[in-house]
């Protein structure tokens, strides 16, 4: 198997949508890579049926094909031929210029891919009539072929040997047209690299519409003015095979409503439906089971712009079916196909099968088990939640994955659910003992608010008093003033006395020797009082200070205590 889907996984952010779409189980592998999730593609396993390209909004899934070493090659001067799918007319805008253009740049022939399916319609209407098959399954489709050999062997016996389109047009050049220069296919699938690389490299290179017009802009290649054709006849009903459906019409045609033929496309449902295939009872089974990997055909494929809408597609297919028919009754294609009856061997249009199924991983029930133990269900209703958002349809397929080591239980939603219901309940108790601790702390700065007030008032009544208390003070100063006012004229008289003045001017000293340490008493007090008033207003200013902050403490803690009741409540 070729690399063909290619993983950017710097640009992954593990949204699961390519493992939703992903028909195969094993195809992706979700990993852990620190705390994100990542997906790559297991490319022994892929497909390539390219869902999850379309899948992707992140651009992490993208492809690889041909078509740089095509133009390498053809620059380089090796010979090259190639077939268009019908496809083209509905995706590429000018896609007879940008045929023009690669015959200007050495291309050899070019031939339509509608001659190639008006032969694959011939031959399983041939191979029906010789060999009687019980059910064909059709595969135009490469994605559907290695979805067989790799995943459904059992299916094997039912795959039509018929060549698909492509390889019949490749064919038919080769063996009866003579080309030996190397083969390119301008088509819209990507999987056609593997099944060009399983029918022994016949075609050397798969281009896709996308990548055709990309290397086209980027190289700055101007289209001819004119456009060209192609180097055969103009082929029949075989314009429309590219549309879902397109064989049914194409063999119901020639043969109307002789054989039963269902039909089944896209990603979502073809694959259940194969799945649905292999255990159904042959009764049951049509003649032809016609299917395709992508819903509208490959008119809207895997290697295509999906630009324009399916009705858009379909308008510009019914234009060419119109032509394919036009002044052409039934008796042309008759004799259409008597003449490759009559120049084609059907065997040079058949292939063998080889199955090469992909080593899938084994897993117990008892593995299945362990790995809803790790994604925390434990009971039916859990194990039935099938959400889908993992990626898998259901909790049992998410279980296998998980047995299987393909997925991780980091993609389960409903586990991450309970894993925040969990801790929100874990937060809501804490909340609720933080509570009763907030108010605790709550009523403790209320306590410590009333202290603070009560010293703030017991202070200003300490300092009313201090103030009576200088006043005082003041009033004993202006008493010892008035002493040694006394005194002094007391000591002026005792000296006129003379000799009997002395025991006088005894007592005027008495009374002078009072004043003075009254007022040294009173200095003595009004320093103090000043040191203690000082003292007061630093304690006031303190007490303040600290009643403010505890104010705004309370009022915090008020509002956590609201918040936490708040949360609690919810």
């Amino acid at each position: 198997m070729k690399k063909i889907i290619v993983n950017d996984l710097e640009k992954c952010v593990g949204c699961n949508r390519c493992i939703r779409v992903c028909p195969v189980e094993e195809a992706n592998i979700a990993y852990m890579e620190g705390d994100a999730v990542k997906v790559r593609v297991d490319t022994d396993k892929c497909i390539a049926c390219g869902a999850c390209l379309h899948a992707c909004p992140h651009h992490s899934r993208g492809y690889i094909d041909d078509t740089e070493q095509f133009f390498n090659d053809l620059r380089a001067g090796q010979a090259i031929s190639l077939f268009c799918a019908p496809a083209s007319r509905a995706n590429l805008k000018e896609w007879d210029k940008i045929l023009a253009l690669l015959r200007e740049m050495g291309v050899k022939r070019i031939y339509d891919v509608s001659l190639g399916a008006d032969i694959c319609t011939w031959a399983h209407i041939r191979h029906i009539q010789k060999f009687s098959p019980e059910t064909l399954i059709t595969q135009p489709c490469p994605a559907i072929a290695d979805y067989i050999l790799l995943h459904r062997s059992e299916l094997i016996p039912y795959l039509s040997p018929i060549q698909s389109p492509m390889l019949c047009t490749a064919i038919y050049m080769r063996r009866y047209q003579g080309i030996t220069d190397k083969i390119a296919a301008i088509s819209p699938c990507i999987a056609k690299t593997n099944e060009f690389a399983e029918t022994n490299n016949l075609v050397s290179y798969n281009i896709t519409f996308v990548k055709l017009e990309e290397y086209i802009k980027k190289h700055n290649l101007a289209l001819p003015v004119a456009g060209c054709g192609y180097d055969h006849i103009d082929s029949g009903l075989g314009s429309v095979y590219s549309m879902p459906g397109g064989l049914k019409e194409n063999v119901e045609f020639m043969l109307g409503k002789a054989l039963r033929i269902d039909k089944s496309e896209g990603q979502s449902t073809v694959y259940k439906m194969l799945d649905l295939f292999s255990q159904e009872e042959k009764a049951h089974l049509p003649a032809v089971f016609d299917v395709l990997n992508c819903s509208e055909g490959c008119n809207l494929g895997t290697g295509c712009h999906h630009e324009k809408t399916f009705f858009q597609v379909n308008s510009s297919m019914e234009q060419a079916r119109k032509k394919a028919v036009k002044d052409r009754d039934f008796a042309y294609f008759e004799e259409l196909y008597r003449e490759y009856d009559n120049t084609l061997r059907l065997m040079d249009f058949t292939r063998r099968y080889y199955s090469r199924p992909a080593k899938h991983i084994p897993i117990r029930e008892d593995m299945i088990e362990e790995a809803f133990v790790a994604l925390d269900k434990h009971d039916a209703t859990s194990r039935s939640f099938n959400c889908g958002a993992c990626g898998s349809d259901t909790c049992h397929e998410m279980a296998r994955k998980i047995a299987k080591k393909v997925n991780t239980p980091r993609n389960c939603i409903q586990k991450a659910y309970n894993a925040v219901q969990s801790k929100h309940i874990s937060i809501v108790e804490w909340q609720a003992t933080n509570a009763a601790s907030i108010q605790s702390i709550e009523n403790d700065i209320s306590n410590i608010r009333e202290i603070a007030e009560k010293i703030t008032s017991s202070v200003t009544t300490v300092t009313a008093l201090i103030g009576i208390y200088d006043t005082m003070a003041r009033d004993v100063n202006k008493i010892a003033d008035n002493i040694n006012m006394i005194s002094l004229n007391a000591s002026i008289e005792a000296a006129r006395a003379g000799e009997h003045g002395k025991s006088f001017a005894v007592v005027a000293e008495a009374i002078r020797t009072l004043a003075k340490d009254t007022q040294e008493a009173t200095g003595k007090i009004t320093r103090a009082s000043t040191d203690a008033k000082g003292a007061l207003s630093s304690i006031s200013d303190m007490v303040t200070t600290i009643g403010d902050a505890i104010v705004q403490s309370h009022d915090k803690v008020s509002e956590i205590s609201a918040t936490t009741q708040e949360l609690l409540n919810r």
